[in-house]
């Protein structure tokens, strides 16, 4: 291969300057984990592109492969400088094979339910009961949920449900709003203390609720959070529909941007509190749940510190835990202290809510 720019085509020289451009893009968007987006918000948006830039940068190498010059060089280079963030979000080694709890091991699920519904307009029958069917066969040991629903003296009493399929009256449900809507975790193992982390004020269901559960006379913690949402309404889901048909509107693009720079900002916040209230913590813990961010961002990276991120010790392949409408990309985490082991990773790709379960097999050192 040469890389001698008089043997270039008019179009060559196009895509070299493009190329140069992803490449830029690149390399900004490696700061993104390291750059809190309350001193410089701008490079955060960078970090949510990360996958479509990999992707550019990909077909780049092909492109020059295919031409035979030496220019692929400068892609390959770029993906390679940015090898950590590469492992975060695409994990390269074959699935992992469940383990069954036993003394020493345990399962661990998170799932935001998005109310047990499709549809949050509509009752849906059939995507509760299929969800239901989910965490009877999968039974973990303990699973938080986000977006939880459950009304009383109804057929929508969804905490009785969870107990009758895991067959355990430990768990803790806190509404967030109207009393019925709120975040819920369940454990087989007995609940010994549980409180709130107060991350947003009273009627948000943006927060983080905490369980102390007793496994063999040992003590561990469970976070279950759901960072600061997007808020996206109706108006910004047909904006996103019009831009995947090529359509695009000024108006739109700053509501858009100037949504997504906000939910930035409240998140750097929230994890902050959630660290403080960790570094506390007695015990062994682990925090899963809906971050709401992707594997580049600042959020997931400060909370990911010192930490295990069970995707990232035993998952395969892409990562993707959420099927909304916006990008699908990877925002639901599990991560544990230092005295666990991660032995399984996997997400069950059943589209029933706008996330996909995730599970983890864990053991307590």
């Amino acid at each position: 291969m040469t890389i001698k720019k008089k043997e270039l085509t008019f179009f060559d020289r196009l895509v070299l300057w493009f190329n140069f451009a992803m490449v830029i893009a690149m390399l900004i968007c490696y700061l993104a984990p390291i750059t809190d987006p309350r001193k410089f918000w701008p490079v955060a948006f960078f970090g949510l592109a990360y996958p479509p830039l990999l992707l550019a940068n990909a077909l780049l190498i092909v492109y020059w492969l295919f031409r035979k010059k030496a220019w692929a060089f400068l892609s390959l280079v770029c993906i390679l400088a940015g090898w950590n963030m590469l492992n975060n979000n695409i994990g390269f080694r074959l699935p992992t094979t469940k383990v069954h709890s036993d003394s020493t091991t345990f399962r661990l699920m998170n799932y935001n339910v998005h109310n047990f519904r499709r549809d949050i307009t509509k009752e849906d029958i059939p995507t509760r009961r299929e969800i239901m069917q989910i965490i009877t066969h999968e039974q973990p040991d303990i699973i938080g949920f986000e977006e939880f629903l459950s009304r009383k003296r109804t057929w929508f009493t969804m905490v009785d449900s969870v107990q009758k399929a895991l067959n355990t009256n430990q768990y803790y449900f806190q509404p967030f709003l109207y009393t019925t809507m709120g975040m819920a975790i369940f454990s087989k193992y007995p609940i010994v203390n549980k409180g709130i982390i107060w991350i947003n004020g009273p009627g948000n269901l943006n927060q983080c609720l905490y369980i102390d559960v007793k496994k063999n006379n040992r003590i561990f913690r469970v976070y279950t959070i759901h960072l600061q949402s997007i808020r996206f309404n109706q108006d910004d889901r047909k904006y996103i529909d019009g831009v995947k048909e090529g359509k695009t509107v000024m108006q739109g693009s700053q509501r858009i941007g100037s949504k997504l720079k906000q939910a930035f900002l409240k998140r750097s916040d929230q994890v902050d509190m959630i660290k403080q209230h960790m570094a506390a913590c007695p015990y062994p813990y682990i925090i899963m749940g809906d971050f709401n961010d992707t594997p580049s961002s600042y959020a997931v990276n400060q909370m990911s510190k010192g930490l295990k991120n069970a995707f990232r010790e035993k998952g395969s392949g892409l990562g993707r835990t959420y099927n909304g409408d916006v990008p699908n990309y990877q925002i639901d985490y599990i991560l544990v202290s230092k005295q666990f082991n991660v032995l399984t990773y996997g997400v069950i790709r059943k589209k029933l809510s706008d996330h996909y379960p995730v599970y983890s097999d864990l053991q307590l050192k």
